[in-house]
């Protein structure tokens, strides 16, 4: 696995992850308000996902663009906290689950997870 993380280290792109803290506004019609923090930098892979990967591995995900990030493991946490991840200026949200778990799967001393684009409805 350190082949992976020479990888990484050379051909690794700066990922910047957004912490936030949802602040509920109306406990009745539960607004949420999102405050961003300051982005944290890290290292990690990223692949692009084609469209036929996004349908089958995004499953019930309305999007125009996926990728996969490969990254060590020590930012799991930081990744399970996050609002939103940023790459090369574009913003990305990650794949949760019904209860707002983000979907990751961590393979040794690396952790694999899938983000996309919200796609535009034109409402």
């Amino acid at each position: 696995m350190d082949e992976l993380r020479e990888l990484i280290r050379k051909e690794g792109k700066i990922i910047r992850v957004y912490l936030g803290k949802e602040v509920e506004n109306d406990p009745f019609e539960h607004t949420v308000t999102v405050t961003m923090y300051n982005p944290v930098p890290i290292k990690g892979l990223v692949t692009d996902l084609i469209a036929s990967q996004i349908q089958w591995k995004l499953t019930r995900i309305r999007t125009e663009e996926g990728k996969e990030l490969v990254v060590d493991k020590r930012h799991k946490d930081l990744l399970e906290r996050s609002q939103k991840i940023e790459i090369d200026g574009q913003e990305y949200i990650g794949w949760r689950d019904n209860w707002g778990k983000l979907q990751l799967r961590q393979e040794g001393n690396y952790v694999r997870i899938l983000i996309y684009t919200e796609a535009n409805t034109g409402e």
